[in-house]
């Protein structure tokens, strides 16, 4: 059988869950239909590879990003090697497939200024297809693995036997992934309902998409409270109003502090494009294309802390919290400083 061979081939490769939903069960928010990537859709095969949580209390403590910098790149790679592999596979069975960037592609017609939008949606196809649920931040979680994994589909037009959405949720409701982003784009409170295949989901109301961009992207991890950031070095302070948002991108992304970050979003330090962006661009491959030394993870708070039991997660959260605030010095080594340490810092900088 097809689907079995696709499964095997997989998880051979490294894959974790691999499920599989049909156009129908997708039906809901444009970004979900698979027909966008290949026309003549019926069906996906979502999957995911596991981050692994070893690296976490090092990350999230601020004692080093170069672990998981080396992970995010190796298994971003592994993603688009097993999405290539299933569609060769599916190619010699005489079917089509497409196989989707997992990160950095989106639809420049319907994205917008604090919104944007994938031209297709690992996250519903893994919702779908059962191989995961939604947590209270939006992130999948799949048992036995929470929320720390990466996510990858493949869309086909082969008829392949489906699999059920699971009926229970992985999410207890602890809402630490909204204490952790340092920006605040996942609320804490507000919520937002979901309509995939007739079916209900709801997890919370996020805010202007740039305020993820810029945490993410490295330009701006100041929480509002000032005791703790992310990775991030360029210091502007915590953006108050959404209003804010793309002048503090612009101020952060010419800012000279900002030189060694930029090629992590695809800006060379003069300010064009990088060639890895470039290249994606044209093949829209987004992220895949992003070589390891301009690999600068800085956030992901949300999806790390949701790595285990509700006293792994606070243990996490506590570790975050008491992390201080990182700085780059003029060697371009970083390390973590309290707020004091930061003020005396800046005050004689500026004597």
């Amino acid at each position: 059988m097809l689907k079995k061979e696709l499964v095997d081939l997989a998880v051979s490769m490294g894959a974790i869950g691999v499920r599989v939903a049909s156009k129908e069960m997708l039906e809901g928010p444009p970004s979900a239909d698979p027909s966008r990537v290949l026309d003549g859709a019926r069906s996906v095969v979502a999957y995911a590879v596991p981050l692994g949580t070893d690296f976490i209390p090092d990350y999230l403590g601020k004692v080093t990003r170069r672990v998981f910098a080396q992970i995010m790149y190796d298994q971003y790679r592994l993603i688009g090697a097993i999405g290539d592999a299933l569609v060769q596979r599916l190619e010699e069975a005489g079917y089509r497939g497409a196989s989707p960037s997992p990160n950095g592609a989106y639809n420049t017609k319907e994205s917008r200024p604090g919104f944007m939008v994938p031209d297709f949606s690992h996250r519903y196809a893994a919702v779908a297809s059962g191989l995961g649920t939604f947590g209270w931040s939006g992130n999948v979680m799949i048992e036995g693995h929470w929320s720390t994994v990466f996510l990858g589909s493949v869309v086909t037009n082969a008829e392949l036997p489906v699999d059920a959405p699971l009926e229970e949720g992985i999410c207890d409701g602890c809402r630490i992934c909204a204490r952790v982003c340092p920006l605040e784009f996942i609320k804490m409170k507000e919520s937002q309902r979901l309509t995939l295949g007739g079916r209900e989901y709801t997890y919370n109301a996020k805010g202007n998409h740039g305020r993820c961009g810029l945490a993410c992207g490295g330009l701006s991890g100041d929480t509002r409270n000032g005791i703790w950031s992310s990775w991030a070095t360029i210091r502007y302070g915590y953006p108050e109003g959404d209003d804010k948002i793309a002048a503090h991108f612009m101020r952060a992304l010419s800012d000279p502090a900002s030189e060694y970050i930029r090629p992590h979003i695809g800006f060379s330090p003069d300010g064009g494009r990088t060639n890895w962006a470039i290249e994606a661009a044209k093949t829209n491959r987004g992220i895949l294309d992003r070589p390891l030394e301009h690999t600068h993870p800085t956030c992901c708070h949300c999806a790390l802390v949701c790595s285990g039991p509700l006293e792994k997660r606070k243990e996490l959260m506590e570790l975050l919290f008491t992390s201080g605030i990182v700085v780059r010095l003029e060697n371009g080594t970083e390390k973590a400083v309290s707020p004091e340490e930061l003020k005396e810092m800046m005050r004689q900088s500026r004597a």
